[in-house]
């Protein structure tokens, strides 16, 4: 069934999960939400249908809400699924990051697209993809692609990963061009076509331009002045890894960044006044007190990656760190990262930062031969603000999605509570407990992106793929085609995964190893197993 886009839908009788002005999540019962294009137009009871071609679907028994905001992930990376699940992060660089040499532009629509699809199948409907998958113009332009054909709604940090001029089972040589020219015009051209759209196909396309970076040794002048660039071309946010260890780095990054003038309070599309793009930070692991209060009190928005950060070596995910969980001002939300070593869902990972923020707390009392009294850190509730209406502010998107309330944009999910296994009970004890404690994809019966439905009865609905947007003539929206279903999307997958593994088995992981450790001046006596 191709992707339905109603002139209204009205969604009847469930229970939908409302903020307050202090971000306190409200359960309204038996309550109706209309969507008139793709706006929510009414929240309340006994909504009537404004028409008959209106779609009305029952949410008796189902909880209907906001979409999930994933503020960092990188999304290309499907096909590598699967080899990271007993990696660290050094392992990773090499097998993972690395990995864009082997991609073709076709290998990289059909990873960026059924990436998409993966997380909208879990009730993500905003995604701030870090596309480190820019390894020429053609790619770029392939996975831009494959965005648009999901119908997710994006932020697309185009990033300019480390590449190779060669790499085989003898060597591993790095570009020395750090920052091409085609590629810098290419994001320029992009923004200033999707983040000030000229035209009704291009307003309505859900994607706005960002920038991935992590160049940071570059001198204070080329960043600032390509930042300066970006910022006249539209570019609203930067993103960037963050994290203090003895692999990514010892020296303090937070106050060089205070002195380029980059903390700040993200600012929406509509304030046209900064001359700089605001900073996402992934991560931030590791970093001093004084370096997470200094972050907390200017508002500057971070990505927290659970699975990924406690996997990987990074440390405790801050997310629930008592600077942010103090002040209503603080900026803090909930990533993904690399979905080739965990599932798209944000839910679980909410889910994993409460566990671990407890076992951070507890471990403490525990060592002093102690015992927790009864309560525990962390609340349902702060996780899924985190996975909702905070992820959208980090963003300085709050006041378009994020929550369900009318004039807001129509990104919302919807699950099949009183049909589901894992929810029953919880459901009906708390609906917020039932979603971040206890929910799973499969519960997910609806995903509504942009007043699109792209999830329907548990099942992912049909996407036209974009023949151009594979051969980068083109940039998505392959709308004269047949809808393909997601089987045929995952056969392209696995039958590129081949492709791209056979490249992989032509390469020396060591070189690649070596070159990454050379370029970012890695101290390798401090690189130790856990005992």
């Amino acid at each position: 069934m191709a992707a339905k886009s109603s002139s209204s839908i009205l969604l009847r009788g469930g229970t939908v999960l409302s903020h307050d002005a202090d971000d306190h999540v409200i359960p309204l019962y038996d309550t109706d939400v209309l969507i008139q294009d793709n706006i929510i137009a009414d929240v309340g009871k006994n909504i009537s249908s404004p028409s008959e071609a209106t779609e009305v679907i029952d949410c008796k028994g189902k909880i209907i809400s906001p979409g999930f905001v994933d503020t960092h992930h990188h999304v290309w990376q499907t096909q590598l699924k699967g080899r990271h699940a007993d990696e660290g992060l050094v392992s990773y660089m090499v097998s993972g990051n690395m990995m864009s040499y082997v991609y073709t532009s076709e290998d990289t629509y059909w990873g960026q697209l059924s990436g998409c699809l993966e997380a909208i199948n879990s009730g993500t409907t905003l995604v701030l993809d870090h596309a480190h998958i820019a390894y020429t113009a053609e790619h770029a332009t392939s996975a831009l692609a494959g965005t648009l054909d999901s119908g997710i709604r994006s932020i697309f940090a185009y990033t300019i990963p480390l590449r190779m001029t060669q790499w085989d089972r003898s060597s591993c040589v790095p570009n020395q061009d750090l920052l091409p020219e085609w590629a810098l015009t290419q994001l320029c051209d992009w923004a200033e076509k999707y983040n000030y759209p000229t035209s009704e196909s291009q307003a309505t396309t859900t994607v706005e331009i960002g920038m991935g970076f992590d160049f940071w040794f570059l001198p204070r002048e080329m960043v600032l002045g390509m930042f300066e660039r970006l910022r006249q071309k539209g570019v609203r946010i930067v993103t960037t890894h963050v994290g203090r260890n003895a692999f990514q780095g010892l020296q303090p990054t937070i106050p060089m960044f205070s002195s380029y003038n980059l903390l700040q309070v993200p600012y929406p599309p509509t304030n046209t006044t900064p001359t700089l793009p605001f900073l996402l930070l992934s991560h931030c692991t590791g970093l001093p007190s004084i370096d997470l209060s200094l972050l907390a009190s200017t508002g500057t928005p971070i990505s927290s990656t659970p699975d990924t950060e406690s996997q990987m070596g990074m440390g405790y995910p801050v997310a629930m760190h008592p600077s942010f969980t103090a002040t209503r001002s603080a900026n803090v939300s909930l990533g993904i990262d690399c979905h080739s070593s965990n599932p798209s869902s944000i839910p679980l990972q909410a889910r994993n930062l409460l566990n671990l923020t407890r076992v951070e707390y507890n471990s403490h009392l525990l060592a002093d031969d102690k015992f927790p009294a009864g309560s525990v850190k962390g609340s349902s509730e702060e996780a899924f603000n985190l996975a909702t209406i905070r992820g959208a502010r980090c963003l300085g998107l709050d006041a378009q999605v994020g929550s369900i309330a009318k004039g807001k944009k129509a990104d919302i999910v919807v699950f099949d509570a009183a049909g589901s296994v894992g929810m029953l009970g919880a459901a009906e004890y708390d609906p917020v407990v039932a979603v971040v404690r206890f929910s799973e994809s499969a519960d997910v019966q609806f995903v509504i992106v942009d007043g699109v439905v792209r999830k329907r009865n548990g099942k992912l609905v049909d996407v036209h793929v974009s023949p151009a947007g594979v051969t980068g003539e083109s940039l998505g929206g392959g709308q004269g085609n047949t809808p393909t279903p997601w089987s045929k999307i995952a056969e392209q997958v696995r039958k590129t995964a081949k492709e791209i593994q056979a490249r992989v088995d032509a390469l020396s992981l060591e070189q690649g190893r070596k070159t990454l450790l050379a370029t970012l001046h890695t101290d390798q006596s401090s690189l130790v197993d856990a005992a």
